[in-house]
């Protein structure tokens, strides 16, 4: 008998916003197509030459740092997350970290005890629930309202019922662009205060809000310090996803055990990066260029949402931020359409991810990913030509099915 992996490695899912770069190829061989990808969460441009400049210069730091982060970097960030959501940390109550996924990834492992329950709010991104198991908790999920927006009846009825420990939702929301209100937070923290649980809020698209609107953290309502634990990171804002950086603030005792344990699971992070972030985050190149992207992305979402709101079988909340675009499919299930000699039937957000493959040479990521399987989610930082040619391919394709 050979020697088995574990049933933990097993039965994680992989990621499905990064897995389907092979079915995609296969196609484009087979076909001559070329495929339109609106998959992958990352922004179609990279970093200011200042803040390359920076990471070249951060060269020199090849020994290793201070597992929590580099002081300077954290002194930066105390003040870049008082400026933008009003709440003052020290920067001991911060820590950098490799990327936000592994910033989640630890705080799992930090809050839960094996089979401790977390909630986690759906539509959610794809790597919450497979945090949560890989730190042996158990996912449960809290049902959205029909606008995709936090529902404080439901969340309460959860946490009661399944005795949640750890709460889990992001802010601008991926998949779905909803931006929390003021007062959706404030239902939040309401029940966090009541049960006395954990709430971490995901802001990394927090700079990139439309239409004049405010991005809000649960952090900043009075007396939420104890409860709640901020992640956020570098990667949307400054278009530096590669480079794994994010950061996590929160009650000190939490930060304490977070780098306990990250110096065992990675030692911290590149100290280069950390160098080249000191200048993104206090550069004034940088900041234009974020706020160039935000507007590109906006009017991207402007007209990637009104042309599928006049799409046969598609509806769509227009996001009010991050750049993705999450329509409802469910009136196109049960449709049929040919391909190859082939004759296909539509019954979920797979088959509709692969009808737009085939029919449209556009690729998108299937909503069951995200917890709604009626959904299908397009992302939308590129240029205004490639969404304005994925969007009429989509319509043509679409339209054979009617």
């Amino acid at each position: 008998m050979g020697l088995n992996i574990s049933k933990l490695a097993k039965e994680i899912k992989p990621s499905a916003t990064l897995s389907l770069k092979e079915e995609v190829n296969s196609l484009e061989k087979e076909y001559g197509f070329t495929i339109i990808d609106l998959t992958a969460g990352q922004p179609d441009t990279g970093p200011t030459e200042d803040v390359l400049q920076a990471l070249l210069e951060g060269g020199k730091l090849h020994k290793y740092g201070p597992v929590q982060g580099d002081l300077e970097l954290r002194g930066i960030l105390s003040e870049v997350i008082n400026r933008e959501i009003g709440v003052r940390y020290d920067p001991q109550d911060i820590a950098i970290t490799v990327g936000v996924k592994s910033g989640i990834d630890i705080l799992m492992k930090v809050l839960l005890e094996p089979g401790e329950n977390a909630g986690i709010i759906v539509p959610f991104w794809v790597t919450y629930p497979e945090a949560v198991r890989l730190a042996h908790g158990i996912p449960c999920f809290v049902e959205s309202d029909q606008a995709l927006r936090p529902d404080p009846a439901r969340l309460r009825k959860e946490v009661e019922e399944n005795n949640i420990k750890v709460l889990l939702y992001s802010s601008p929301c991926n998949p779905s662009g909803v931006v929390y209100t003021e007062d959706e937070l404030q239902g939040i923290a309401k029940i966090v205060k009541e049960k006395n649980i954990w709430v971490i809020s995901d802001e990394i698209y927090g700079a990139c809000v439309f239409h004049g609107r405010k991005h809000r953290s649960i952090l900043s309502i009075e007396d939420m310090r104890s409860n709640a634990i901020l992640v956020d990171g570098a990667s949307k804002r400054f278009g530096v996803p590669g480079w794994r950086i994010g950061y996590v603030a929160g009650p000190r005792e939490v930060i304490a055990a977070f780098t306990k344990l990250q110096g065992h699971i990675n030692s911290g992070t590149s100290r280069p990066e950390q160098y080249a972030m000191r200048i993104a985050y206090t550069s004034e190149k940088a900041r234009q260029a974020t706020e160039q992207m935000r507007q590109r992305y906006e009017r991207n979402a402007d007209i990637f949402v009104n042309g599928l709101s006049q799409a046969y079988g598609i509806s769509c909340i227009k996001p009010e931020g991050a750049f993705y675009a999450f329509p409802n499919i469910k009136k196109l299930f049960g449709t049929e359409y040919e391909f190859a000699g082939k004759r296909y039937r539509i019954k979920t957000s797979t088959d509709f991810r692969n009808f737009l493959l085939r029919k449209a040479q556009v690729v998108a990521v299937e909503g069951s990913a995200f917890g709604m399987d009626d959904y299908i989610r397009f992302s939308l930082a590129t240029n205004e030509e490639t969404i304005v040619n994925a969007l009429g391919n989509i319509k043509s394709a679409v339209g054979e099915l009617a």
